[in-house]
């Protein structure tokens, strides 16, 4: 089984080379707007899903092969990162072999109330948790959280993660259009990032297929004004994966497609710049792969993505 994926296309990080130890798809919420689809096990219990010494063992030969191969790690599970009862010791131990690289945890934040977690991720350079919303029914209506999860306790978590935690902590808010998008939804949650105060706010919005069908992400216009709500001086939009090929490394690109569109659906520039392969070289072996059925093409707002057969289904759902 493989732990480590990409590097994909990250708007944020460049080249992130993914770490992902959770179960598809196991998460602490069944967000409407997901990339990596419905969540299919829904659960809060942390569990040992991966021995630490295979996913090492794993890293280390990728970057044997590509010693410039990735300008982060990053773990981004298909579901919940700090559901993996390993981490901590995945973290110390990675950041050990690779001082240089940045380490970077994205998770929900949900289970940041508990301190043996906040104490797992306190070796990580960054953690960006997230917070789509600050009132209880827009909480359950986008993130669809395990039933044991409850918004004001999430909340105390991550101001309790913000004194414990000494590095980069960046928070991460999912827009949504007609859901969390309202003047009064946007003023609740800047008055709890306040309270939070993370190092920066990163406002994101829906830009590839999510997994529940009507999910649309914002314009540019609209995502200027959410951005209103926030302090100007550390709060970013994010924007398009800027990176660009390196090379032509196209050994085994039909697996590295699929294993790259298995976590989430990528346009052929995405490909091309995560995987250091030209758009004409990914183009012809696309083409193969969706001859073969073993790749579909889904349209999300006025552009093309590839990604397995069976997300294209759920999509629809």
């Amino acid at each position: 089984m493989s732990f480590i994926f990409g590097p994909v296309p990250s708007r944020r990080l460049g080249r992130s080379l993914g770490i992902d130890v959770i179960p598809p798809k196991t998460c602490t919420f069944d967000c409407t707007y997901c990339e990596s689809g419905p969540t299919t096990h829904l659960s809060t219990k942390r569990v040992m899903f991966a021995d630490p010494l295979e996913v090492l063992k794993q890293l280390d030969e990728f970057f044997r092969r590509s010693p410039d191969g990735a300008d982060a790690i990053t773990f981004s599970s298909a579901g919940e990162p700090t559901l993996y009862l390993g981490l901590g010791e995945l973290i110390r131990a990675i950041k050990a072999r690779h001082p240089n690289i940045p380490l970077v945890v994205l998770t929900n934040g949900c289970l940041l109330r508990d301190a043996a977690v906040r104490e797992d991720l306190s070796k990580a350079d960054r953690v960006v948790p997230s917070l789509d919303a600050a009132t209880p029914e827009t909480f359950s209506t986008i993130n669809r959280p395990h039933p044991s999860l409850h918004l004001p306790e999430i909340l105390e978590g991550l101001k309790a993660f913000r004194r414990d935690f000494k590095n980069r902590f960046h928070l991460e808010i999912m827009l949504a259009s007609g859901v969390n998008d309202t003047p009064e939804e946007l003023a609740a949650i800047a008055r709890e990032v306040a309270k939070i105060a993370p190092d920066r706010i990163e406002l994101n919005t829906v830009v590839r297929p999510p997994a529940r069908a009507g999910v649309k992400g914002l314009s540019p216009a609209a995502m200027e004004h959410a951005a209103s709500f926030f302090p100007a001086g550390i709060t970013d939009i994010i924007g398009t994966f800027g990176g660009r090929p390196r090379g032509d490394s196209s050994s085994g690109l039909s697996e590295r497609i699929l294993q790259t569109v298995e976590r989430r659906p990528c346009t052929i520039p995405e490909l091309a710049a995560s995987l250091g392969v030209p758009e004409n070289t990914l183009e012809a072996e696309s083409g193969t792969l969706l001859a073969q059925k073993r790749l579909t093409m889904l349209s999300f707002d006025g552009q093309s993505f590839l990604c397995l057969p069976e997300r294209s289904t759920s999509s629809r759902k």
